[in-house]
C-alpha cells in the first residue's frame, strides 16, 4: 500500500512537472528576449565580448543604442564650445535613454568640398584636444554611458606614411589616458576603404587594424573594447543591388577573424561596426532580405557587431531614407545595437525636424511631435529596448 502511494505521488509530480515546464521555459525565454539575462554571474571591471554578445562590467548583456556626438575638431562643428557635447548628457540619458555615444575626432585640418572648416590639428593642439575629450568622457562615463572615441580623418581611404604615424600617436595617447576607464571604447578609424565592385577587401584593413590592436593591447596594455569599422566606406559591401553580400567583398565576413587571432595569440574584446547608408537603401529599395542574411552570417562567424552609424537627411534623401528603418526592423531583434548620425548635426542628418535638428530639441519629453520621419521616429522607441538591456 505504501509503495502504491509512493508510485501515485511520483506520477503526480512527473505530470505537474511536464505541465509547468513549458510555462517556466516561456518565462525564461521572455526574460532573455527582454535582455534581463545575466551572461555570467562573475562581474568584471571591463566590458567583455563573448562570441556575438557584449557583456557589461556588471555581467549583463549590453545592447548599445545611442548617437554620434561632436568630440573634437570634426568639421568645426564644436567650434562654438570645445567639449560642449558634455552638456547634452542629461538629454541623452533622461530623454533618449541612450547608453552609448560615439565622439567624432578630427586629427588634421578639416577640409570639406574645398573649404577649410577648421585649421586645428592633433599635432599642434593636443592639450586642447585632451581637455575637450576629458570633459566629454567625464560627463558621460560618470553616468555609465559608454564614450566611443574615433578618428574621423580617413573616410573612404586609409592613412599612409606620416598619417599612419599620426594615428599611432593618437591611439597610444588615448589608450594610455583612458585604459582604466572601462566605459571608454576605441573605434580605430572611420569608414575606411573605397567601394568598388569585385575589388575584394583592402589589404590595409587587416594590416592597419592589426598594428593598432598590437599597440593598444600589447604596448599599452589597455583592455577597453576595440571597435573596427568595416571596409568599403564602412558599409562592407560592393553592391547597391538586392543581391546577397559576396563574402569576398566583406571585410568582416572574410577577414574579421584575422583581427581576433594573429601573431600566434588571441586578441579579445574586438567589436565590428557596420555603417548603414546608400549601399543598403539605394534608390529607396527595401533590402531587408539582404540585410538579414548579412547579419546572420556575421553572427554565425561568432563576431560581435553594432551599427556605428545610420541616418538620412530627410524624406528626399532617396538613397538613404530607408536605412534607419531597415536597422530598426532587423538589427535590434538580433540584439545588434545602433547609433544615430547625428545627435548634434552640422548637416541635415538630425533626429528632430526643427531648430538645429539636435536631439536635445525634442518638443516633448514623453511624446515628441518633431521627430524626423524615417529616422528620429525609429530611435525614439529604441530607447525602450535599450532600457531593458541595461
Amino acid at each position: 500500500m505504501i509503495l502504491k502511494k509512493k508510485a501515485i505521488s511520483l506520477i503526480i509530480i512527473f505530470t505537474v512537472t511536464l505541465c509547468l515546464t513549458p510555462i517556466l521555459n516561456l518565462f525564461v525565454n521572455e526574460n532573455n528576449l527582454l535582455g534581463f539575462n545575466n551572461i555570467s554571474n562573475a562581474q568584471s571591471k571591463y566590458f567583455q565580448v563573448h562570441g556575438t554578445k557584449i557583456v557589461s562590467p556588471e555581467g549583463r548583456e549590453f545592447i548599445p543604442i545611442g548617437a554620434n556626438i561632436n568630440g573634437w575638431n570634426f568639421m568645426g562643428w564644436d567650434a562654438k564650445e570645445l567639449g560642449g557635447a558634455a552638456k547634452l548628457v542629461n538629454s541623452i540619458q533622461n530623454d533618449w535613454n541612450f547608453n552609448i555615444v560615439r565622439a567624432t575626432v578630427g586629427l588634421k585640418e578639416q577640409i570639406w568640398q574645398g573649404q577649410r572648416m577648421s585649421q586645428w590639428q592633433w599635432s599642434t593642439h593636443r592639450e586642447i584636444a585632451l581637455q575637450s575629450l576629458d570633459k566629454i568622457v567625464a560627463a558621460f562615463t560618470n553616468k555609465k554611458i559608454v564614450v566611443m572615441l574615433e578618428a574621423h580623418d580617413w573616410t573612404c581611404s586609409y592613412p599612409q606614411g606620416n598619417d599612419l604615424l599620426l594615428l599611432n600617436d593618437f591611439w597610444k595617447t588615448i589608450a594610455e589616458r583612458y585604459k582604466t576607464n572601462p566605459y571608454v571604447w576605441f573605434n580605430i578609424i572611420n569608414e575606411p576603404g573605397v567601394v568598388s565592385k569585385g575589388k575584394g577587401v583592402s589589404p590595409e584593413w587587416v594590416k592597419i587594424h592589426q598594428e593598432m590592436i598590437r599597440l593598444i593591447r600589447d604596448r599599452v596594455g589597455a583592455k577597453n573594447p576595440i571597435v573596427v569599422d568595416a571596409d568599403s566606406c564602412g558599409q562592407d559591401s560592393d553592391s547597391w543591388d538586392l543581391e546577397m553580400v559576396d563574402e569576398k567583398s566583406s571585410a568582416i565576413l572574410h577577414q574579421g577573424y584575422k583581427l581576433k587571432f594573429f601573431d600566434g595569440k588571441s586578441y579579445e574584446n574586438i567589436i565590428f561596426s557596420l555603417h548603414v547608408y546608400d549601399l543598403w537603401a539605394h534608390g529607396n529599395k527595401k533590402m531587408d532580405a539582404k540585410f538579414i542574411d548579412y547579419l546572420y552570417r556575421v553572427q554565425k562567424k561568432g563576431h560581435a557587431l553594432l551599427i556605428g552609424e545610420v541616418g538620412n537627411a530627410g524624406e528626399n534623401d532617396f538613397n538613404r531614407f530607408q536605412a534607419p528603418g531597415l536597422v530598426y526592423r532587423n538589427a535590434l531583434p538580433l540584439k545588434i545595437g545602433m547609433l544615430a548620425w547625428h545627435f548634434q548635426p552640422g548637416d541635415k542628418f538630425g533626429l528632430v525636424s526643427t531648430g538645429n535638428r539636435w536631439g536635445s530639441e525634442i518638443d516633448s519629453q514623453t511624446n515628441p511631435s518633431n521627430l524626423t520621419k524615417g529616422f528620429g521616429e525609429y530611435f525614439w522607441p529604441s530607447r525602450v529596448k535599450q532600457a531593458l538591456s541595461s
